[in-house]
């Protein structure tokens, strides 16, 4: 009801604002209006017009009142509203929702070619006007040459780093051209060959000689194609910001992997609550037990990103990501090293270490780093570590645990670990 009268009240203002003169009607159209209505409108409203007006404005002013002595609202109940019958869209002149030009009908772009889409008859009792589904049954259409091929560069690319296209988002003339053209529409008939499967399209890729590259240097390759193009080695790449948090949790058996359910806020320190206007505003409380979920589920605000994440270059919410770019910065490092989030794992880490292996330091550091590394290390790197942990209790005078401590958060820093080589 609120908006059925605002929207009436708007016609009204509209009907007096095409009386005005061409310069206050351009104020209308920008953040002037409120203030042009202010001053101008009753002067040109018939007296039918303003007596309208007020009564709408009183009745509106009463539901806006009823709205605010409702109690608050304990959950939210989304509804999808289908209508057969959907109203006309039309061009809007300088963008003015109130000056509605010529009407806009369902078309497919016309670069793909084809026919215009035939809209079916609307039944008595239809919930629906169809028109989603020509829109879908179009996009998923064999005859479509652009769908498929978008979906497996974006497969290609979660695994090596880029696509066969680099412009992920670009297929145009002005993209990058695809380095392997018919591996590219290969792998596209393939993927509609199969149902539009995603998971045995994952299984091909990496089961692939490609995948299974070593990424060693080769300096005769290297001089014929620095770029990697033709996929002579695998590209070594750093872990998402998700995959490193993630992968953290489940060194230190942080990690739930139950699906589903609420979002999560991670704990954030007064300093990054700080950076907001209202600091805190808007960031929840999560239960200490279910905070350990996967990154996925954490909650995202566009002005408050958890540093573990937004220092490994996470994506900005306000804007298209079709690629991630990793960056290398001192940040990173630091936050690897002193972050409350590492420095608590750190721990967590040490006392799973401790109850699963045996009380000897050497073997608590090899098991140590087979759980961080997932192989078994060599002599060398162990005896490495029994040597650091003990230089920790004889120099720094650093109790056992604590020095132990201080080799695992040394084993989440390694490059072995934050790195797919």
């Amino acid at each position: 009801m609120r908006d059925e009268l605002k929207q009436q009240r708007t016609e009204l203002e509209q009907q007096a604002i095409v009386r005005m003169e061409g310069v206050d009607q351009r104020r209308s159209e920008t953040d002037k209006r409120a203030a042009l209505l202010a001053e101008k409108l009753d002067e040109y409203q018939t007296d039918v017009e303003r007596e309208r007006y007020k009564e709408l404005g009183a009745k509106l002013s009463e539901v806006e009142l009823a709205l605010e002595d409702l109690p608050a609202a304990e959950f939210a109940l989304a509804l999808a509203k289908c209508n057969p019958n959907p109203d006309a869209v039309h061009i809007l002149e300088r963008g003015n929702v109130h000056t509605p030009s010529d009407p806009v009908e369902p078309r497919f772009p016309e670069i793909f070619g084809g026919e215009a889409p035939q809209l079916p008859a609307v039944e008595p009792n239809a919930r629906s006007s169809g028109r989603r589904r020509i829109l879908a049954d179009w996009i998923a259409s064999t005859e479509n040459p652009l769908t498929s091929r978008v979906i497996v560069n974006r497969v290609w690319q979660q695994h090596f780093g880029r696509g066969i296209v680099r412009s992920s988002n670009n297929f145009g003339g002005l993209g990058t051209p695809p380095t392997h053209p018919l591996l590219l529409d290969w792998l596209a008939d393939w993927l509609v060959e199969h149902e539009w499967r995603l998971k045995p399209l994952h299984r091909l890729i990496l089961t692939s000689s490609a995948c299974r590259m070593d990424s060693a240097p080769n300096e005769a390759a290297a001089a014929i194609d620095p770029d990697n193009d033709l996929f002579w080695r695998f590209n070594m790449r750093r872990l998402t910001a998700e995959e490193i948090r993630d992968s953290i949790l489940a060194v230190t058996g942080q990690l739930d992997r139950s699906l589903y359910g609420p979002s999560i806020y991670p704990r954030l320190s007064e300093e990054v609550l700080a950076t907001q206007s209202k600091p805190g505003h808007g960031w929840d409380t999560t239960q200490e037990a279910a905070v350990p979920r996967r990154s996925i589920y954490i909650h995202i605000k566009r002005t408050l990103i958890p540093p573990e994440l937004e220092v490994f270059d996470f994506p900005q919410p306000d804007t298209s990501c079709a690629v991630r770019f990793n960056t290398t910065q001192a940040a990173q490092a630091m936050n690897l090293l002193h972050s409350e989030f590492l420095q608590c794992h750190s721990r967590l880490l040490a006392e799973r270490i401790r109850q699963e292996a045996s009380s000897k330091l050497e073997s608590q550091i090899k098991y140590a780093l087979q759980v961080v590394l997932q192989r078994e290390p060599i002599q060398a790197s162990i005896d490495e570590g029994v040597a650091l942990v003990r230089q920790f209790q004889s120099q720094h005078k650093l109790s056992a645990d604590e020095a132990f401590r201080q080799f695992c958060l040394l084993a989440l820093n390694l490059n072995e670990f934050v790195y797919v080589d």
